[in-house]
């Protein structure tokens, strides 16, 4: 068993987290689980990274009854629709469904039916690679660079991403996660030759100069923490951590999530408990009969495509076509922003972006927050 209070605790204090003991109730459904994530001799498992997400929609107090019957009008589905999914709002990818008259009155049923936005968000690919800088930077006891942290796995990463056909066959041809001590010295070295040939990658000259600093001093420590001695070549093993973390970070709420039957055998395998007591505020449910993961259906399909266009659109493509918005297209963009932004007010719990500053950026740049950032 795991109790919750060794899982939320930690999550409260590092983010300063306030509002976490209030009463809600959450809907669950998640979109872009690959399930694994290994490293083969032809190279990654998966042929297209997407952002997962998981998440919903989500109402202070008890469980209360949803009634669909008024979206389903506005939103012109035919009643032989059991359920209402992404499919039904718009088809494509993130800038093709912003365009659908459907998801407007979707964005706005949500608003006015006094429902919030909930979701946690993994690029993994971020997540994969960012534990190269995790098992060094503490260990230099270097207290300006660990002001620059996130900037530096986010600065990594943006590296990684430009080559990564490089990096999957390096780390297939180091076992990574299970670097062993005699390639700790090679690998660091050819991970500082990738920096050297792509740092005009990175905005600022200096950024590039700190990266390559962090890793050439790991060829130094005894070990990289985070890197030596796992499985290896396994990059992700599942995703039922993200299903904990936020059951477990909102313990006094209860938690509808859609049937994932791996994320429910999870579960079973490793339970949760609070004080020594089994601990359930949670179920799962058939998405036929709860109105609100149908909801969350749509929501995080919503999300997952607009993570994943930022993540493989540059800064500047993604200033150019959100100026080049018009119409419904314009209308959902602000729409979700304001459903973010007020999300995001009412407990900035709510959402949470496992990702690289770079794309929460980008993020900012597309629907443009009030106060020209996003946290």
């Amino acid at each position: 068993m795991i109790d919750v209070d060794e899982i939320r605790n930690p999550q409260i204090q590092m983010f300063g987290l306030t509002g976490a003991d209030t009463v809600y109730t959450f809907y669950h459904d998640e979109t872009n689980n690959i399930r694994k994530l290994h490293v083969g001799e032809q190279g990654l498992n998966v042929p297209e990274l997407k952002t997962f997400v998981l998440g919903g929609v989500v109402h202070e107090g008890p469980q209360r009854p949803l009634d669909l019957s008024s979206l389903r009008q506005v939103m012109r589905i035919q009643p032989s629709a059991h359920e209402i999914k992404l499919k039904h709002v718009a088809k494509g990818e993130f800038l093709d469904i912003l365009k659908s008259s459907k998801l407007t009155a979707f964005l706005q049923w949500i608003a006015d039916n006094d429902l919030m936005l909930h979701y946690h968000e993994l690029d993994p690919l971020y997540w994969s690679v960012v534990d190269v800088i995790d098992s060094i930077l503490p260990e230099l006891g270097n207290s300006m660079l660990i002001e620059y942290h996130a900037l530096l796995k986010s600065d990594f990463a943006e590296i990684v991403r430009h080559e990564l056909p490089f990096v999957v066959d390096l780390f297939r041809r180091y076992d990574y996660p299970d670097i062993v001590p005699q390639n700790r010295e090679p690998f660091l070295n050819e991970l500082i030759d990738l920096v050297e040939r792509n740092a005009g990658l990175l905005d600022e000259g200096m950024n590039a100069m700190m990266l390559k600093g962090v890793l050439q001093a790991g060829r130094s420590l005894d070990e990289l923490a985070f890197i030596e001695g796992f499985s290896a070549r396994k990059l992700i093993e599942d995703f039922s951590a993200f299903y904990r973390n936020r059951v477990a970070v909102f313990k006094n709420s209860k938690h509808i999530m859609d049937m994932e039957t791996e994320i429910r055998d999870a579960f079973e395998d490793v339970q949760l408990s609070c004080n020594g007591e089994p601990f359930t505020n949670y179920l799962f449910s058939d998405s036929h009969s709860e109105a609100g993961i149908q909801l969350s259906d749509i929501a995080v399909g919503v999300i997952g495509k607009m993570h994943t266009y930022l993540s493989q659109t540059s800064a500047e493509e993604v200033d150019r076509e959100r100026a080049a918005l018009t119409g419904a297209a314009l209308e959902n963009a602000e729409l979700l922003r304001d459903l973010i932004d007020n999300s995001n007010a009412a407990n900035r719990a709510f959402l949470h972006h496992v990702a690289s500053l770079h794309d929460i950026d980008k993020l900012d740049r597309f629907l443009r927050f009030a106060d020209g950032r996003y946290a």
